[in-house]
């Protein structure tokens, strides 16, 4: 046998004679095992110069060779690239020629196979080749060779790395390479190109002409600095009207300077002006430089760095009515607010002015200043709305303007147009405060005149004590407001409304109106001292006063509300309950919380104090008389009626209709067939002109009319028609109809559809009565001492935990506790002295 080349070649032979040819499996895996003899001769020799420009990547990423001094990075460089020639040169030159033995021998190797079948496949008999027992031996040894190569494998390729980089360093090189690729993400080609460009001299003192200029916007718009320097700048840089504008620049020679459109603003030296370390300078952009299209930094008429501005003005706010202004009743004027800015409202305001020019009495200009809530800084938009009571207002009543303000954090400020109105007013039903009160709006006319009159005014009122039950208390008012206004001229006008509104309120409210005002003034001084942090004896005093103000009030409330007839005024069913004793609780926990220093529960506390207080007020001031209450009940009782009636005559019809079957029912089957073929007319003949039914039918559209009235009445009582009364209307008149033919049958659906509507029209009824007589969302008060409050909640039926964490009664007894236990060891002098510094300090807080 022979494996030369020539021996497989030789003319003659045919591919039936090569096996090997035969099975596209062998040279599959022959090429694989190539490659991979390709790849461990090539890898060892390409790796090195992987490795060298891996490390100068790995370098420029990081931007480390910039750092070094000029002759350093040039060294450097030049070692870089004389270790990537060497290493590429040592892989050009090497020999990657790979000879088909070698390739046999790797697939044998990989594959596990002795006695070189690979070989055996292609080697010829080199005698024989015509003899058939030669053939025929040969071929069953070359079919032997072909069984030993079923299972083929190539390993992978191995180029032995580990022996020539024991320490894995490839690994090291690799992660570094990767951290900084992502450490220089959007920054790459600017410091490569640093990498392999060493810094001249003559670059390093272009360095000290580098600008580097900070844009600061005024606080107010929320926008962060920018910091531009001198690489460009992709579109516009739009700078608000008030920005402050730093430059700096190294010591470049000549002084430069700023130029912001046509407005030049020079640096400033830094260190000593002959030789300057550089210079600076800090300018605002104002709003003449609004129309500045470029600001650059130019030395002696060479432009150093430019950028493209656009100046953004400030825009003053824009504020307006959503809605035009309500009178809400009982003296109270409802504003709905829109304001606008570019960046925030700061300030809003309302103002309002006399229709006539009339100066507001007691030196307050020629308008009416009211705060309006605003979010303050941050806060582009704003809307909201606003109630105010202005019934104690000498202007009450009077015909005004009334504009809003809105004010920016620039001192801009919008206004809107104006709005006429009458300004809202309390309606005296006293007779006498009526006329108190006409003589009162007279002071706030200028003219002389006026006031004589209003003395004359009161002296007639005063001369007619019976008119207001011949209080003393009310004529000595009257008598001192007519002696104030004799001598006093023009600048007692405004203690003589006051003391004439006061007196207007105790002849119309009783002595109810004084302890309110009482109340307010308390509350509202209390809370001022909460906030300002007075000092603990102050607060208790304030407090002792309150409970005396509560008290007095609770009482006038109740003489109140007996006079006017609502002390046993059916309440909403919406409306939710209260004692008086929830008022004290609630001032006792106040007052605990006070005492434990923990002021912001105690303030939250007074506040829901305050809010129920308020409740109350409203409930009272918006109860109808009881006159209004008898006649809802009246109605009330009359619809229920209404609904006993319906029924009895359901009743009625019901066995009119159990006759009619019955008589139907006792007639002979023959009979009963023609009475089914004629039933409609054998009514309309026999029953149509039954008495009985008829009269049920009259008494239906009696029922009926009285329906329409009640529905009349109540429209003018309440102002609403429940839908259920409707429905039931039309259930009469159907029933009305069915009756007047005589089928009973047919009207009892309907008549059970009336009384149904009628039963919900008079539960609704009632509720809307309840709500018609007191108004939703307001706070009855419990004179007898009963309670109807839920469960777990606050006597506005919110859940507890919301805002300031009320401390319960077990952390109040423990902070007690506390505080005793402070108090008694800052009585032992004998301990450290930061010891009782410390504790002097902790009692102070409380």
């Amino acid at each position: 046998m022979s494996g030369d080349s020539g021996s497989r070649d030789r003319p003659g032979d045919s591919d039936v004679d090569r096996p090997s040819g035969r099975i596209p499996k062998i040279r599959l895996f022959l090429g694989l095992a190539r490659l991979s003899l390709a790849w461990e001769r090539i890898w060892p020799r390409l790796f090195p110069v992987l490795a060298v420009a891996s490390l100068f990547l790995t370098i420029g990423f990081f931007d480390i060779l910039p750092l070094l001094p000029y002759w350093l990075h040039g060294i450097s460089l030049i070692l870089l690239a004389i270790a990537f020639a060497v290493a590429l040169r040592q892989f050009l030159r090497g020999d990657y020629g790979i000879a088909d033995a070698d390739v046999h021998r790797r697939l044998e190797r990989d594959s596990g196979v002795a006695d070189r079948p690979l070989s055996a496949l292609e080697d010829r008999p080199i005698n024989g080749h015509g003899d058939a027992k030669v053939t025929a031996l040969w071929r069953a040894h070359q079919a032997r060779m072909a069984a030993a190569l079923t299972r083929l494998r190539v390993a992978p390729p191995s180029p032995g790395l580990p022996r020539r980089d024991p320490l894995g360093l490839r690994v090291v090189m690799l992660l570094a390479l990767v951290i900084g690729a992502v450490f220089a993400v959007g920054d790459i080609g600017p410091r490569l190109e640093r990498a392999v460009t060493p810094r001249h001299i003559a670059e390093a003192a272009d360095q000290r002409r580098l600008v580097e200029l900070w844009v600061t916007p005024p606080p107010y718009t929320g926008l962060a600095p920018l910091f531009l320097d001198q690489a460009a700048v992709p579109g516009e840089i739009k700078i608000p009207v008030g920005s402050t504008l730093l430059a700096q620049m190294g010591s470049a020679g000549d002084r430069p300077q700023m130029l912001i459109g046509g407005r030049a603003v020079p640096f400033e030296p830094l260190g000593d002006t002959d030789s300057p370390e550089g210079f600076r300078v800090e300018t605002d952009f104002v709003a003449a430089d609004v129309g500045a299209k470029t600001l650059s930094v130019s030395i002696a008429d060479e432009t150093v760095a430019q950028w493209k501005v656009r100046g953004v003005s400030d825009s003053p706010p824009s504020v307006n009515f959503p809605q035009p202004p309500k009178n809400l009743g009982r003296g109270r004027l409802g504003v709905a607010f829109e304001a606008k800015d570019d960046y925030a409202v700061t300030e809003l305001r309302m103002e309002i002015r006399h229709a006539d020019g009339w100066l507001v009495p007691g030196g307050g200009g020629d308008k009416i200043r009211l705060d309006l809530p605003a979010p303050g800084l941050g806060t582009p938009l704003v809307k909201g709305r606003s109630s105010r009571d202005l019934s104690a207002h000498p202007w009450a009543g009077a015909m005004v303007e009334i504009v809003l303000h809105a004010t920016d954090a620039a001192g801009q400020t919008g206004v809107s147009e104006a709005f006429p109105m009458a300004l809202p007013e309390r309606i005296f039903n006293h007779p006498v405060a009526r006329a108190i009160v006409a003589a009162r709006r007279k002071l706030n006319r200028p003219a002389r005149e006026d006031r004589i009159q209003v003395v004359d005014d009161l002296a007639d009122i005063a001369g007619r004590p019976q008119h207001f039950f011949g209080d003393t208390v009310i004529f000595l008012a009257l008598s001192v407001a007519r002696s104030r206004l004799v001598y006093g001229g023009f600048e007692a006008v405004v203690s003589v409304q006051k003391l004439m509104w006061e007196t207007a309120l105790k002849i119309e409210d009783g002595e109810f109106a004084v302890a309110e005002r009482d109340l307010k003034d308390v509350q509202k001084r209390l809370m001022e001292a909460m906030r300002n942090g007075a000092n603990p004896q102050e607060i208790a005093r304030l407090m002792e006063e309150l409970q005396r103000a509560m008290d007095q009030y609770m009482a006038a409330l109740a003489e109140h509300l007996t006079r006017q007839g609502l002390d046993n005024m059916p309440m909403n069913p919406t409306t939710r309950m209260m004692e008086g004793g929830d008022l004290q609780r609630m001032l006792d926990k106040a007052r605990e919380l006070a005492e434990a220093g923990a002021m912001d529960a105690a303030r939250q506390m007074l506040s829901k104090l305050n809010q129920m207080l308020d409740a109350v007020r409203n409930s009272a001031r918006t109860a109808q008389p009881q006159q209004a209450n008898n006649q809802a009940h009246k109605m009330l009782d009359e619809l229920r009626g209404l609904a006993q009636r319906q029924q009895k005559l359901l009743d009625k019809t019901f066995r009119r209709m159990q006759q009619d079957r019955a008589a139907r029912d006792s007639q002979p089957s023959g009979q009963q067939g023609r009475a089914g073929q004629s039933q409609g007319q054998s009514q309309g003949q026999s029953q149509g002109g039954d008495g009985e039914t008829q009269a049920m039918g009259e008494a239906q559209a009696g029922m009926r009319r009285e329906l329409g009235r009640m529905m009349l009445q109540m429209d003018e009582l309440l102002g609403t028609i429940p839908p259920s009364l409707g429905r039931a209307d039309q259930a009469m008149k159907g029933a009305r109809r069915s009756l007047g033919q005589g089928d009973a049958t047919a009207a009892v659906p309907n008549q059970t559809e009336a009384i149904e509507q009628l039963g919900q029209a008079a539960q609704g009824m009632a509720e809307q009565i309840a709500r018609g007589l007191q108004q939703p969302g307001t706070m009855g008060l419990s004179l007898g001492g009963g309670r109807q409050m839920m469960p777990g909640r606050d006597p506005f039926g919110r859940r507890p935990g919301g805002g300031v964490k009320i401390p319960t009664g077990s952390e109040l007894r423990r902070t007690r506790e506390i505080l005793n236990e402070l108090h008694r060891r800052s009585g032992e002098r004998q301990r450290p002295e930061p010891e009782l510094d410390y504790i002097e300090r902790l009692i102070r807080r409380f």
